[in-house]
């Protein structure tokens, strides 16, 4: 049900005719009242409602959104996504990741750059896409984590979401994906920034 609502909002299903009432959801989905409160609860944490006394629940604007929770992620990609999507999705590894790397090339410890060659090594001899999108994700998180950013350390739903889209809609080699990877350790562990920034580009496509 929290998954249902939060995908008809984003649709912009209730734009003009404005979320349904407490009556009217409870009749559709034929839940108790308390589980419906809970669900409300859920779609107002993730920024989609704002509930006031007398007026009931508003759908917010899509800034307040929070477009980087992992199940608003995983729900766009179960409902098949869409090009934008998938866009919106590219820009913001772009622009996250791409600094990660340059920071990386820094401030990267012998620990980091030793699991992100193990990725290499792992990625190199993994037969299956689902086992080779891990070692990806894996990969592109310890570049994050090695640029001491706390805060870029958190892409992990993200990053997964843009694999998962660039999968489903063919995007990318494996090929040409482990080669940009092993661009960007290079750069990474010789400290040549620009050269770790523009590698990051082509690994993430």
């Amino acid at each position: 049900m929290l998954r249902v609502l939060a995908l008809e909002i984003m649709d912009g299903v209730y734009d003009v005719t404005g979320f349904p009432s407490e009556t009217a959801l409870l009749h559709r989905f034929q839940v108790s009242r308390s589980f419906l409160r809970e669900v409300i609860r859920g779609l107002t944490a993730k920024g989609f409602l704002s509930v006031k006394t007398r007026v009931g629940a508003t759908v917010r604007r899509a800034e307040h959104w929070s477009h980087f929770d992992r199940d608003v992620l995983r729900w766009r990609l179960g409902a098949g996504g869409n090009p934008v999507f998938g866009e919106d999705l590219r820009a913001m590894c772009l622009g996250l990741e791409c600094e990660a790397a340059r920071r990386a090339a820094k401030r990267r410890s012998v620990d980091d750059l030793e699991t992100l060659q193990q990725c290499l090594d792992d990625l190199a001899m993994e037969p299956s896409d689902a086992g080779a999108r891990a070692l990806q994700r894996a990969f592109r998180l310890t570049v994050c984590a090695a640029s001491d950013r706390p805060v870029l350390r958190s892409l992990s739903g993200l990053i997964e979401a843009q694999l998962l889209f660039d999968a489903r809609c063919g995007h990318g080699s494996a090929t040409a994906r482990l080669k940009a990877m092993r661009r960007a350790f290079a750069a990474i562990q010789n400290g040549d920034e620009a050269a770790a920034a523009a590698a990051m580009r082509d690994v993430i496509g």
